[in-house]
């Protein structure tokens, strides 16, 4: 039971991260992040910045349609070649439907786990890199619910996201959580 609880944390963690990722909407003080620090990295140079709004959409497009199982709103989001990482089975989604059986198995463990009333907290953004082409972005999480017999569902943790510019538009390239005690 703990062990099925413990996956339905982290699967319910990387479905609803971005629902509530929308710096106004999720509470995230974007002055908290340095503003235009550069550094060299091979022959491009990185920009640790502010998250540009584009990315913060496809991010938070994301997490509702993971929390609303909505497989469309996720279909194309993501390079042909993604990939997701959960600690809930089977533990890895590829290519370029993997979005849409990430949502499928978020969908099943819920219903498994009997989890309702799941909410998120986004917390600060404190990394983000972006270079030409690709962004980096660690977006830490709080996520609490409700599971049968009134237990109390709660997971802290945090979603990895690498996008990357594919002909003038961002999509995504990995995706993968990670709960807190983990770290």
């Amino acid at each position: 039971m703990t062990t099925k609880i413990t996956a339905l944390k982290a699967a319910f963690g990387i479905s609803i991260l971005i629902l509530f990722v929308q710096p106004c909407s999720a509470g995230i003080k974007i002055d908290k992040m340095p503003h235009s620090k550069t550094m060299k990295e091979g022959r491009q140079a990185v920009r640790d910045t502010l998250v540009p709004a584009e990315v913060m959409d496809i991010v938070t497009a994301v997490i509702k349609a993971s929390s609303s199982f909505n497989i469309q709103s996720v279909a194309d989001l993501y390079t042909p070649n993604a990939i997701i990482a959960d600690d809930e089975a089977p533990y890895s989604w590829a290519g370029p439907t993997a979005g849409i059986q990430w949502v499928n198995a978020v969908e099943k463990a819920c219903k498994i786990n009997g989890i309702t009333k799941l909410t998120a907290e986004v917390l600060p953004v404190n990394v983000f890199q972006q270079s030409n082409d690709d962004v980096y972005i660690v977006v830490p999480v709080s996520y609490t619910g409700n599971q049968p017999g009134k237990q109390h569902f709660a997971v802290k943790g945090a979603f990895t996201f690498i996008l990357r510019e594919v002909n003038g538009r961002w999509m995504i390239k990995s995706q993968a959580w990670m709960q807190e005690k983990a770290m």
